[in-house]
């Protein structure tokens, strides 16, 4: 991932690129130990052996930490996508993708408990609905739309749009639960992630039909009236058959 200086657009030489993943890991550590409302710049400064000014100058803000964190981590789930996705049904490759979505969260679990109670609040800079993540949720729509459309039972251009929003929807729905869950190695996360496969398997032939392809819109309208329309393409009138 290219990097650059806080609302500046020029990228890093490698040594200020270093000096900047230093100071993000120190505050990352420093969220998951003390709690992200507890940790201020001069505590993150003070952890990566860095002044005031340097910290200031790579992160405006306590939010601009998890804002990268976020985004590097949608960066590296379209990766995974582009490269690691081939073939298979809508629901085995939502199963493959949640899978290495755990795979890839479970090292950053303590700061992203830290910062979950900022990501479900509305006001917050860093709500997962919020304008300051439009980015990664972009990306991250991306990703299952890309999920819906590479399948070899996708559908429809529109169909596909909405699907791969509600698929978003519910690997936040998944996340959520993993916070919460106290298994050995998430055992009954990705118990839940084979639930949702079987499920997407026996209703995906059901959207061919005018009645569940009218629900699906009506769905996908309402994630949208939230904020959750991920790839920012405005919803098409519901009611189209497949």
């Amino acid at each position: 991932m290219e990097e650059s200086l806080a609302g500046s657009g020029r990228t890093l030489t490698p040594k200020a690129r270093r000096t900047r993943e230093r100071i993000q890991e120190s505050a990352l550590r420093l969220f998951a130990e003390r709690g992200y409302e507890a940790t201020t710049m001069r505590d993150v400064a003070r952890e990566a052996g860095a002044s005031l000014g340097l910290a200031y100058r790579y992160f405006a803000s306590k939010e601009e930490f998890a804002l990268a964190l976020y985004l590097g981590l949608a960066e590296e789930s379209e990766e995974w996508a582009r490269d690691g996705l081939s073939g298979g049904t809508v629901a085995e490759r939502f199963e493959l993708v949640m899978l290495a979505k755990l795979d890839q969260v479970s090292p950053h679990r303590g700061p992203l408990a830290a910062l979950l109670a900022r990501t479900l609040d509305p006001n917050s800079p860093i709500s997962a609905l919020g304008e300051g993540t439009a980015a990664v949720r972009k990306k991250m729509g991306g990703v299952f739309e890309e999920v819906v459309r590479g399948a070899s039972d996708a559908p429809g251009d529109k169909q596909a749009k909405e699907l791969g929003n509600i698929l978003y929807a519910l690997h936040l729905a998944i996340l959520l639960y993993w916070f919460h869950d106290k298994t050995p190695e998430a055992r009954a996360t990705r118990e839940l992630v084979g639930s949702a496969r079987e499920t997407l398997r026996y209703l995906r032939p059901t959207l061919r039909l005018s009645p569940m392809s009218r629900v699906l819109s009506r769905l996908a309208g309402a994630l949208e009236n939230v904020g959750m329309n991920a790839t920012g393409s405005p919803a098409d009138e519901p009611g189209e058959a497949r």
